[in-house]
């Protein structure tokens, strides 16, 4: 209230300068990896704009609708991907926000005509706690983020106050210990528990698999009995198993194609080089469990007298520190390991945290 007229035109060209905010900007959203003394942040408080995080504005603008909620350690992007193909294949008219970019022209959010929405809840930032969805799946339960959540049970604990703010079902891996551990003891929330996997309420099982597509046998509460899948892999089985049981919940009829034309998701397996010689693949894996399960899969594609070359990038100090045993042992599956420097994603480098202490 203080401000000259001049001191507010220097706000205002400060604001354009530093922060690229528009004069009648209104509202300020920011990643959790954006730091308080951002040029952004600050003059967008300067000028009294409301700054809040992704979560936070996620939250609110999904209240008040039937909330599916994925969540997870590592595969959120592809399942909540999966299931949104699935959803528009069968013409269910949900909205969704999806926490990465689809490979094909598929927007990564749009606006539903129906009570229904699909967004990728996040435990990074604690901004979880906001969210009583309508309908949770926890695709694994793998501890992570140990700069918030010191221990595995805090960690839990974070994913136990979704599930019993969950107003219908939850969904969880059958072959998952945590989720396991959490369902023993879940008695008394509103709605039902169900499992995903192998074994699970929801079953699929892959019967054929070729060139980046598999067809999986379907069975338990599901109504199809198989279905084909534009991926490969035992880990995109699950993530397509629980992504068509979430389906099958909200009430969309699954097809034999649900998931036949999914277009995949960028920097997950994305193929960015092929010959005869040589195949250059790029992940986003970042934790462990995530690694494994990629190199066992690609392993398995290796031809005789071929080899498995893996550069990597830690992604976060703190997790890198927590978790450099388990790095290097998910590492060790492939024949030669190039390791470049951490990606700090706004974090100060740590003591324990580097490439090197993986090496």
């Amino acid at each position: 209230d203080g401000l000259t007229g001049e001191m507010r035109a220097i706000l205002t060209r400060e604001r354009v300068r530093l922060a690229q905010i528009p004069a009648d900007g209104q509202l300020v959203v920011i990643s959790s990896a954006i730091p308080p003394d951002h040029p952004a942040c600050v003059v967008a408080l300067a000028a009294r704009i409301p700054v809040v995080r992704r979560g936070e504005l996620l939250a609110e603008i999904t209240r008040g609708k039937k909330l599916i909620a994925i969540c997870g350690s590592h595969g959120k992007t592809t399942t909540a991907a999966m299931l949104i193909a699935a959803l528009q294949q069968s013409n269910f008219p949900a909205g969704y926000i999806l926490g990465g970019l689809f490979t094909d022209d598929t927007p990564p959010a749009r606006i539903g005509s129906n009570d229904w929405v699909v967004a990728e809840i996040d435990e990074s930032d604690g901004t979880i706690e906001l969210f009583s969805p309508h309908l949770t799946l926890a695709v694994n339960l793998d501890w992570d983020h140990p700069d918030r959540y010191s221990r595995f049970a805090d960690f839990q604990a974070a994913f136990a106050g979704l599930f019993s703010r969950t107003r219908a079902t939850v969904l969880l891996s059958d072959a998952c210990p945590a989720s396991a551990r959490w369902l023993a003891g879940s008695g008394g929330r509103p709605g039902e528990t169900l499992t995903f996997g192998r074994s699970g309420d929801f079953r699929g099982e892959i019967v054929r698999e070729k060139a980046g597509e598999m067809s999986l046998r379907l069975a338990g509460r599901f109504a199809p009995t198989e279905v084909m899948v534009a991926a490969g892999g035992e880990f995109n089985a699950a993530n397509a198993t629980a992504a068509l049981a979430v389906a099958q919940l909200a009430g969309a009829a699954i097809s034999r194609v649900a998931l036949a034309n999914f277009p995949g998701v960028r920097r997950r397996q994305a193929l960015l080089h092929a010959t005869s010689d040589l195949t250059v693949l790029e992940d986003y894996a970042h934790h462990p469990a995530e690694i494994r399960a990629l190199l066992g899969s690609l392993r398995r594609r290796v031809t005789a007298g071929g080899r498995l070359l893996v550069a990597f990038q830690p992604h976060r100090f703190s997790r890198t520190a927590q978790f450099k045993v388990e790095f290097a042992a998910a590492l060790a599956g492939a024949d030669s390991v190039h390791l470049l420097d951490v990606y700090p994603a706004g974090e100060a480098p740590i003591a324990g945290g580097t490439s090197a202490d993986i090496y």
